[in-house]
């Protein structure tokens, strides 16, 4: 079942990420790759299904790129994936269907934030919202080095 992760979470794994982000994104690549070869698709062929360059594919299981929001979107739609699984190794790698006739409400939340993201006046505030909290954070792992 797909759920989301609650902000105190995401805080830590933000602050994990800060502190160990290449190794983070490292993970989350080889996780995409696994994801990739379970669907049965090559580079070319996933690059080509997302509309992005084979680099992009390449990056992202490298560890040198996260995939994006809409990328992410359309690989639950499409194919289940759990992304909290890709992105944190929480639960399996893809989501169980709902039965027919019932609707999943956490996907439902997800769905409605995938649209309120895509108005420019939200999407902005969210953008500062994590520059700032990015910059709290740069600020408390300076002061821990001291």
């Amino acid at each position: 079942m797909f759920y989301f992760i609650k902000m105190e979470q995401m805080n830590k794994i933000d602050k994990n990420m800060l502190k160990n982000g290449n190794l983070a994104r490292k993970e989350v690549g080889f996780r995409f790759m696994l994801f990739r070869r379970a669907i049965r698709k090559t580079v070319r062929e996933l690059a080509s299904e997302l509309k992005v360059a084979e680099s992009t594919i390449v990056d992202i299981e490298n560890g040198a790129a996260y995939p994006g929001i809409a990328y992410l979107h359309y690989l639950y739609e499409k194919y289940r994936l759990n992304i909290n699984w890709l992105l944190t190794k929480t639960g399996r790698m893809f989501v169980r269907k709902a039965r027919a006739g019932t609707k999943d409400p956490m996907y439902e939340k997800y769905a409605e934030l995938v649209e309120l993201m895509r108005v420019p006046a939200v999407e902005q505030a969210i953008e500062a919202a994590l520059t700032e909290i990015r910059a709290l954070l740069e600020l408390e792992k300076q002061k821990n080095k001291e």
